[in-house]
């Protein structure tokens, strides 16, 4: 819609207007924000990122089996994916840069990248319980979290059940709620099971091809499982609340809240987390979309760092 691409101008949107024009008024207007997030994020990124060395292994944790990479040397920082994505290629500016000096791990969420998917529907509270299990297997707790995207919701929903393994966290590009109003998602819900998949196809055709064959690289379920990584992605973007806005007072973890200025999630609910957490900073990246840590990781590097290793008597609140 013509609010949407005011909302979301700057070249990634460019991008998919000039190369999905067929689809935008049928399909854009209608997309989940998690998913068109991610669309906008990762359109215009490489391809499946090489082994990013150090060691990595499974870590069986409450009925799942995650890839968990390590690297690097000092205090740990753990990286959560976005949606569709696996950590390999959505940290690439990130890793070298913290793996001089800090430990870095990486989680690749059930059914994500490398991780193998079982029965159980996805959804952010799941991830969150399984990311804080990988912590205490490993051993590594407190942590400082880098979260993005979907990732950034896994990351809020820890730090309020499993306060006692975060040290700091860093979100970008998180939300509150989906995107859709609660009309058009008690619609969606009612669909028939041939019209759900009908959508959820169109849905997989949208994207960018990489999204596929990066997941066909180096899933163990096999390329056919793609759309089920999708159906199951797009029934948790369906969800009505992502974290309710007065569970954030119950947050004791200082948070550094980002986003672009342009980002997919609006200023005013990226101002809404940050104004509902007791310890929030919040910094809006300029000229920016949704893809904060890939198009700008100078700058976002930089907040980063300076906000992990500030003086805890030097946090404003």
């Amino acid at each position: 819609s013509a609010v949407e691409a005011r909302r979301l101008t700057g070249a990634p949107i460019r991008f998919l207007m000039a190369n999905l024009s067929n689809v935008w008024n049928s399909k854009m207007r209608m997309l989940p924000a998690a998913l068109l997030a991610t669309v906008i994020a990762f359109a215009c990124t490489p391809a499946a990122a090489q082994d990013s060395g150090g060691s990595h292994r499974f870590v069986e944790v409450r009925s799942a089996k995650l890839f968990t990479q390590i690297s690097g040397h000092g205090p740990p920082i753990l990286f959560l994916h976005g949606g569709l994505q696996f950590f390999d290629p959505s940290f690439l500016h990130q890793r070298s840069y913290f793996a001089a000096d800090h430990t870095i791990i990486g989680i690749d969420q059930r059914g994500h990248g490398h991780s193998p998917d079982n029965r159980a529907r996805l959804s952010y509270q799941e991830m969150a319980d399984d990311t804080a299990a990988v912590i205490r297997e490993l051993g590594v707790g407190p942590v400082d979290v880098v979260g993005h995207s979907d990732g950034g919701d896994v990351a809020l929903l820890l730090a309020r059940d499993h306060p006692e393994l975060v040290r700091r966290m860093v979100i970008s590009g998180a939300n509150l709620r989906p995107g859709l109003p609660p009309d058009e998602l008690q619609r969606r819900k009612a669909l028939s099971s041939q019209q759900t998949a009908e959508k959820i196809r169109a849905l997989g055709k949208f994207l960018p091809p990489r999204f596929r064959t990066n997941y066909e690289a180096v899933s163990p379920d096999g390329a056919e499982h793609w759309m089920t990584l999708l159906e199951k992605s797009y029934w948790m973007w369906l969800q009505p609340v992502v974290i309710e806005p007065a569970d954030l007072k119950k947050i004791a973890v200082p948070i550094l809240v980002m986003a672009g200025d342009h980002d997919f999630t609006s200023i005013e609910e990226t101002t809404e987390i940050y104004r509902g957490l007791p310890h929030g900073q919040l910094f809006i990246l300029p000229d920016t979309g949704h893809g904060t840590l890939e198009d700008r990781p100078e700058l976002a590097n930089l907040a980063i760092r300076e906000f992990l290793e500030r003086p805890a008597d030097a946090n404003p609140h």
